[in-house]
């Protein structure tokens, strides 16, 4: 019955909301004396390599206005699904100018091991800006107790 939700059922999407990341967003360093050889780029998507879902609507908007590419496919990416909550008095009240909740809301229904995320709103100016963040959500417990202390020590030193 609800066929524009599912791309009129012709999007194939190729893993859980609950899975592995699918994309990896990556800004390539600056051109060394004006030359960009590409290589930075081509290393990175070497790991983009797997088959991905977009919302081709979204990422022709995002190009358009002059998202890059890999960021607009990860965004694009996660509006293949629809979010899981909407809270009474969360859609037209929340003004998405000041506030991250339209997107934290579609983004929290991919729960990826790797989730990039907004700088929290500032209530006043002269409140820090914390800038983004990228937050890893492996697995809840490793193997053995040596396996979760070197996975926590690791992530520390990233």
């Amino acid at each position: 019955p609800y066929e524009y939700y599912n791309a009129q059922g012709v999007r194939r999407i190729f893993k859980s909301r609950y899975d592995s990341i699918s994309t990896y967003i990556y800004q390539s360093p600056a051109p060394t004396n004006g030359v960009n050889n590409g290589l930075a780029n081509r290393i990175l998507n070497m790991y983009n390599d797997i088959p991905l879902s977009i919302n081709e609507e979204q990422y022709q908007l995002l190009r358009r206005e002059g998202i890059d590419p890999a960021l607009a496919q990860h965004i694009a990416h996660l509006f293949i699904r629809d979010p899981l909550v909407v809270f009474d008095g969360a859609v037209e009240e929340v003004d998405d100018e000041t506030q991250t909740e339209h997107f934290e809301s579609i983004q929290s229904t991919n729960w990826q091991t790797v989730r990039w995320k907004p700088p929290p709103p500032r209530n006043d100016p002269n409140d820090p800006h914390i800038g983004w963040r990228t937050e890893f959500r492996s697995m809840e417990m490793q193997l053995t107790d040596f396996e979760n202390a070197a996975f926590a020590v690791f992530i520390v030193l990233l």
